[in-house]
């Protein structure tokens, strides 16, 4: 059966979800690995100005699940909240990611990085974001489970180092080191306190994970230990723990093995779209859930809300509909258009998953 047909063929009558049960209880089973008659959805973005004040992103994450009413909802700060308390500034510049661009870094030379301290996470920037986590949740408790935005601590080092965390690691290796013992440290503090303000889970992303980003010596010396030491910090203390790698060139291989076999990660998340690594061959190599699905930079940007469709429809298809999130590989762009989330968001609703067994 090709894809249309098989959708065509799973549709229920005005898009009406079948499954009794909570968006928490969805998640919690699916993340077990229990297949339920709904499969879980999660959609994301950045909120480009709106999102520099604690009451604009909350506002506007509030806003995006009224609209949208998915069953996960990733607060997404904005891409360089970690880096101003450490001495950068940043400016939206317009990008259709929503993300802004750093205008000065803070680590210019090698012994900016001992100038480096500790910082209070509930001050400055960072305070700013776990307050947006707390207005969030007075709209989320017990409405969806959230999960909050959090970076590794090689991604912090190389977007305060202006992108030159491979220089350092290659001439300047115990310096950065000492410099990723206190931004790890920061880091966990800081996923802490989000959950202290009520998030449910944590979505720890990483831009180090792949075979053109660093090479097996960085990646084995300078980012695996300090996400082991973050996912073996925060693993008692959140519900649950998703690990986005991000691949930043087409048909990019993800350094997958080693993470997925780490205990504390429920999900992961990949640009599984564009990547050279499939949600089938993910599901084979991880026991835990997936999210993916959505070709957040090709057809559900640019195509008709069918192809959009299509394209899931597709991809669930081929890896079966147990231990999956339909997500984006990363933020959906802020010009894509609002429809093509409606159709794949009433589709997946449309769709018992025990029709596929």
């Amino acid at each position: 059966m090709n894809p249309i047909d098989l959708f065509e063929s799973l549709i229920i009558p005005n898009c009406e979800p079948r499954v009794a049960m909570s968006k928490y209880d969805l998640l919690k089973e699916t993340f077990l690995g229990n297949l339920t008659e709904q499969i879980p959805i999660s959609l994301w973005k950045h909120h480009p100005e709106k999102d520099r004040t604690p009451e604009g992103l909350a506002k506007a994450e509030i806003d995006f699940h009224k609209i949208l009413d998915h069953d996960l909802l990733k607060i997404s700060f904005f891409g360089h909240f970690p880096c101003i308390d450490f001495g950068c500034t940043a400016v939206y510049d317009g990008a259709i990611t929503g993300s802004t661009t750093l205008t000065s870094a803070a680590i210019n030379d090698v012994s900016d990085w001992e100038t480096l301290e500790p910082l209070d996470v509930n001050s400055g920037e960072l305070g700013k974001q776990i307050r947006a986590v707390e207005l969030i949740q007075e709209y989320a408790h017990g409405v969806v489970p959230t999960m909050a935005t959090v970076f590794d601590s090689a991604m912090v080092a190389d977007k305060i180092s202006d992108k030159n965390f491979n220089r350092y690691a290659d001439e300047h290796p115990e310096e950065l080191k000492g410099a990723l013992d206190i931004i790890t440290d920061v880091m966990i503090d800081f996923a802490r306190a989000t959950l202290d303000a009520g998030a449910d889970g944590i979505f720890l992303a990483s831009q180090q994970s792949t075979m053109s980003s660093v090479t097996d010596k960085v990646y084995k010396e300078f980012v695996y230990p300090y996400d082991l030491k973050m996912i073996s910090r925060l693993r008692g203390k959140t519900k649950f723990l998703v690990l986005h790698l991000h691949a930043r060139e087409e048909n990019e291989e993800i350094r997958f093995d080693r993470i997925a076999k780490t205990p504390g990660v429920d999900g992961i998340n990949w640009e599984d779209q564009s990547s050279a690594l499939s949600l089938k061959e993910g599901k084979k190599r991880f026991k835990g859930a997936v999210l993916g699905g959505i070709d957040h930079n090709g057809v559900f940007r640019t195509g008709s809300p069918e192809e959009a469709e299509k394209q899931v429809v597709d991809t669930i298809e081929k890896s079966g509909p147990e231990r999956l999130i339909i997500a984006p590989g990363c933020v959906i762009t802020i010009d894509t258009p609002q429809e093509n989330l409606f159709a794949v968001r009433d589709m997946i609703r449309s769709i018992d998953s025990y029709d596929y067994g």
